[in-house]
């Protein structure tokens, strides 16, 4: 097989020669394709001992290297339920590392060589763990990222500090990847604002600052009835003493905008003077729902009494995927790109989608978080788009998917067909 290579790829590849060598840079760069050849070369021809490859979890690991490293390789791809193979006389695993619990997994283990995928999103105790255990003389570590803020731990205490680490950084930007046209450029270009178009286009360092969803304006509201979704998905956030937000969200893979949120209930204990009890709240949330045949509803994984009283009026509850910087990348996107749009009739939405902003003193601490005040409708919004487009932004909805491919990349993967609302948990 022939591939068209950059300069910047082929020096990468012959630099990586550090006991760190981290890609970073835009999205789509060519990244990948440079540092998965260069984990080939070594564990094919380096220094003997077990190889790791790691990720935010075995999902994203298959889809983003294993799938695209054994093609390369010529090599039948293993199950994605797999955790380790044999493969050019060693043991190579598979580890996913979602939060600092994961420490345990790898923790005895000693290696020749890792490969870290999407690594600003591990956890700094297992990073830390992972250097300790690169233990075999010649152990070298191979890793890609988008940028995050410049305080984050890689920068600050890796990337910063080349001569404490033995590390090279190989900065990479979509000019560097010989592959995308032109338009294809503009078009990914268009679909970031503000730090998400610092960071993953322009490959900065940046602080997050100001406004979070800045590509929004009045196009992503819309007032006019539109022909009828492939299917509908709803987002609950729950509230006892703040709000209770929920969204139900109509779907049209084919059809631009591909996710229109529709309609909206919002009951504020604070403006009505009263909390409500579970049994109230999900009987309104039933009637609220019981003309639309959602497909799934996403509820905050914290709300373990509602999800109970929901489920025995058998409503299709799943936990929500809730990672809060996740979502609010995804929808940035959609906002930006206008394929999110919202009635006008959601006013708790829409209002608080233009107020929702970064903290400013979380920031300066290097974390990237929003202000927590003012946000469940948000949260609601971030919940069904983060939990029925789990691939982010390698799963973006367009003309080019049919509802059947979609409904499979969505649920899927691992082998559970179409959505069970007994699934509960752990699904992502």
């Amino acid at each position: 097989m022939t591939f068209t290579t950059s300069h910047k790829q082929n020096l990468s590849y012959l630099q990586a020669t550090h006991r760190f060598n981290i890609w970073v840079g835009a999205v789509r760069s060519g990244k990948t394709f440079s540092s998965i050849r260069k984990f080939i070369d070594r564990i094919k021809y380096g220094v003997p001992g077990d190889a790791m490859i790691i990720g935010v979890n075995r999902g994203s690991i298959h889809r983003n290297i294993i799938t695209h490293m054994f093609k390369t390789l010529g090599f039948p791809c293993p199950s994605p339920m797999a955790n380790k193979v044999k493969i050019f006389g060693r043991d190579l695993y598979f580890v996913g590392a979602p939060d600092v619990s994961a420490v345990s997994t790898i923790q005895g283990s000693t290696l020749a060589y890792a490969y870290v995928d999407e690594a600003t999103c591990i956890p700094e105790p297992f990073w830390k763990m992972l250097e300790s255990r690169l233990s075999v003389t010649g152990a070298q570590l191979f890793a890609t990222c988008n940028p995050e803020g410049p305080l984050h731990y890689i920068k600050k205490q890796y990337i910063d500090k080349p001569d404490i680490h033995d590390i090279v950084t190989f900065e990479f930007t979509l000019d560097d990847n010989p592959v995308l046209d032109v338009a294809y450029k503009k078009a990914i270009k268009a679909s970031y604002t503000g730090v998400f178009y610092k960071r993953f286009i322009l490959g900065e360092w940046a602080m997050p600052s100001g406004a979070i969803f800045d590509g929004w304006d009045t196009l992503n509201v819309y007032e006019k009835d539109y022909p009828s979704p492939n299917f509908y998905v709803a987002g609950l956030d729950y509230g006892t003493v703040n709000p209770t937000a929920c969204h139900i969200a109509a779907i049209s893979p084919n059809m631009w905008p591909q996710i229109r949120i529709e309609k909206e209930y919002y009951f504020d204990s604070a403006k009505y003077g009263r909390c409500k009890t579970d049994r109230e709240l999900a009987l309104e949330l039933r009637k609220f729902l019981e003309n639309t045949s959602i497909t799934a509803l996403y509820v905050d994984p914290a709300a373990a009494s509602l999800k109970l009283e929901l489920r025995n009026m058998d409503l299709p509850v799943i936990d929500a995927h809730n990672d809060v910087l996740f979502g609010i990348r995804m929808m940035s996107q959609y906002i930006t790109g206008k394929n999110l749009m919202i009635h006008k009739s959601c006013s708790n939405l829409i209002d608080q989608v233009q107020s929702y902003a970064w903290d400013p003193k979380a920031a300066e601490r290097g974390e990237d978080k929003p202000i927590k005040t003012q946000d469940h409708a948000v949260d609601s919004c971030r919940y069904l788009i983060a939990s029925c487009f789990k691939h982010g932004l390698d799963g973006h909805v367009d003309n080019n998917i049919t509802v059947e491919q979609l409904k499979r990349q969505m649920y899927d993967d691992r082998g559970y067909g179409f959505i069970n609302p007994e699934m509960g948990g752990g699904y992502f």
